[in-house]
């Protein structure tokens, strides 16, 4: 059956990160020489712990996050609990019994501060990278999937917003081509005309923004200032 990575990619969550082969249990007696591009890990498995998703037997999205959270990089992690809860896999009160399955293995320690702040709010694992990286830097949003009432009429929805200062501060995960799209170029901008109007700054975030730690936070907390 699948697992770890192919599991999670077989439930339909995002964030998870490629990997070139597939990843299947076996027996605690079987072999765990895969075949091409197979590999293979003993496992045993209780009933509960086995779901059929398409006709193919995975683990559970319990077991599944518990398996594979503690081996992936935090924003990989945050991104792959985010998305299963979005899609309603699990529930937040099943995040305890991911924590419980997870205990002791290599890793498990850091799974905890993500279940703490993982969110079914959160729409993309670009957005996930993002509130991380605020979290880690201590400026951690007051909303996800804020709604905006605009001047001119009619509301706007925004990835992410701080609401406590002297003015809100919205952040967009930009995770689109717009220059493939001069008609979503062309919306954005004016939606974003239309935020500055409410008296807002707008911030814009791409995948590469996450790749340095800390640099999202820093442009936050110098919007505050601003």
């Amino acid at each position: 059956m699948a697992v770890l990575h192919s599991a999670a990619r077989v439930h339909g969550m995002r964030g998870v990160p490629r990997v070139e082969r597939v990843h299947v249990a076996t027996p605690d007696t079987a072999s765990r020489r895969g075949g091409p591009g197979i590999v293979a890990h003993r496992r045993r498995l209780r009933a509960d712990e086995i779901v059929m998703v398409d006709g193919l037997p995975v683990t559970t999205p319990v077991r599944t996050l518990a398996d594979l959270v503690p081996r992936l990089r935090p924003e990989e992690g945050l991104a792959v609990l985010d998305s299963a809860l979005h899609l309603g896999l699990l529930e937040a009160a099943e995040l305890a019994d991911v924590e419980h399955a997870a205990a002791g293995r290599p890793g498990a320690g850091r799974v905890r501060p993500l279940l703490e702040i993982a969110d079914a709010r959160a729409e993309s694992p670009l957005e996930s990278r993002v509130r991380l990286d605020c979290v880690r830097g201590g400026v951690a949003p007051d909303e996800l999937q804020h709604e905006v009432v605009l001047p001119g009429g009619g509301r706007a929805r925004v990835d992410l917003a701080w609401l406590t200062g002297l003015r809100p501060v919205f952040a967009e995960a930009d995770g689109a081509d717009v220059h493939s799209r001069p008609d979503a170029l062309f919306r954005d901008r004016a939606r974003a005309n239309e935020l500055a109007l409410a008296g807002a700054l707008v911030l814009r975030f791409t995948w590469h923004d996450t790749l340095r730690r800390g640099r999202v936070a820093e442009l936050v907390r110098r919007a505050f200032q601003s």
